[in-house]
């Protein structure tokens, strides 16, 4: 004989609470209290109690989970925002569903098709470059939006779906390449992939040696997933005499940590006869022979004002679309000491 399910009113009597008590702990943990939640937590355990989540979103219109679309989970970066996003979300009794997109636009849209088929009660998007089509689904979902990384900038500013919680690529590009020419590099170099967001990094990075300097610097493309490996093939190049340059700005810490090793095996004099910047401040980046000077951009500070902005209007408190500006701060080290 197949033994019945527990329901709620057996967690409400294993934990000495009511029925709408333990409804209230499941759905908004924050009205109830830390010892209350443990017991009822411990009684859900101890009977296997599965809450009925599409019975209760047609009561309460909420279905309990976030969608989160992700350009890539191989990002250390995005890796560690998804798991402070997801440790947020959950204090505010929300469940985290992810998507990884591959910065592909048109992937982003397939998966938000089926990610909206959940009824979801907010969305986070790790990408700020969206097909038309995104557009009028979110438009047509009436849900909060926070999207990560990536404010409007530009002479022709994308337009944002909701809330934004990013930095100016603009202004981490021109970091990297200010800093290179005030190291002496006389032929800095932008190594990134050729997309929008990268564009405003290299425009950055460009100004910034053009006023130094006045001179135009090189641009070469790495691929749109950034690999160690990429580093590799640009010091292979460099000592092949394929590729002049003396510093080098890599758009993800990755590659740039690739190309550090590369220089070692090579027996290539870092700093002095090449200068190598990242982006992202790894934490390999501080443990690398020689330390590896990066464009940090504070990913906690980001995730934690997703979440503080999603819960908001999840709770019918934050409607008007803003910004929130995190920075981004260039950390000098080794790699570019002349």
């Amino acid at each position: 004989m197949t033994k019945n399910k527990p329901t709620v009113q057996d967690v409400a009597r294993l934990a000495g609470v009511s029925g709408m008590t333990v409804s209230r702990a499941l759905s908004k943990p924050e009205l109830v209290s830390q010892a209350t939640r443990e017991r009822i937590d411990l009684a859900v355990r101890e009977l296997g109690y599965v809450p009925n989540l599409a019975a209760s979103a047609l009561v309460t219109r909420r279905s309990g989970v976030v969608g989160a679309l992700i350009t890539t989970i191989t990002n250390p970066i995005l890796a560690t925002t998804i798991e402070i996003l997801q440790q947020g979300l959950s204090k505010a009794g929300l469940h985290m569903l992810i998507g990884e997109t591959r910065f592909s636009p048109e992937e982003e849209t397939q998966m938000l098709r089926a990610f909206l088929g959940r009824q979801l009660d907010g969305l986070i998007l790790a990408y700020g470059y969206h097909t038309p089509e995104t557009h009028e689904l979110l438009a047509a979902a009436r849900i909060p939006v926070v999207e990560l990384w990536d404010l409007p900038e530009g002479d022709n500013p994308r337009q944002p779906v909701g809330q934004v919680v990013g930095f100016s690529n603009w202004q981490a590009g021109a970091a990297a390449g200010r800093h290179l020419v005030e190291c002496g590099y006389q032929r800095p170099a932008f190594f990134g992939f050729d997309d929008a967001r990268e564009d405003l990094r290299w425009q950055g990075f460009r100004h910034a040696v053009m006023q130094g300097l006045a001179v135009e610097p090189l641009r070469f493309k790495t691929s749109a997933i950034p690999h160690i490996d990429d580093g590799v093939d640009v010091i292979e190049r460099f000592a092949r005499g394929e590729l002049e340059f003396d510093g080098a700005f890599f758009t993800n810490d990755m590659p740039a940590i690739g190309a550090l090793f590369s220089c070692q095996r090579k027996g290539i004099n870092v700093p002095g006869e090449l200068g190598i910047c990242g982006f992202g401040d790894l934490p390999i980046a501080r443990v690398a022979t020689p330390t590896l000077t990066s464009v940090r951009v504070p990913a906690e500070r980001v995730a934690n004002a997703t979440v503080e902005l999603l819960t908001q209007m999840i709770k019918g408190e934050g409607a008007s679309v803003g910004q929130v500006d995190v920075g981004c701060e260039l950390i000098a080290r080794e790699s570019t000491a002349r």
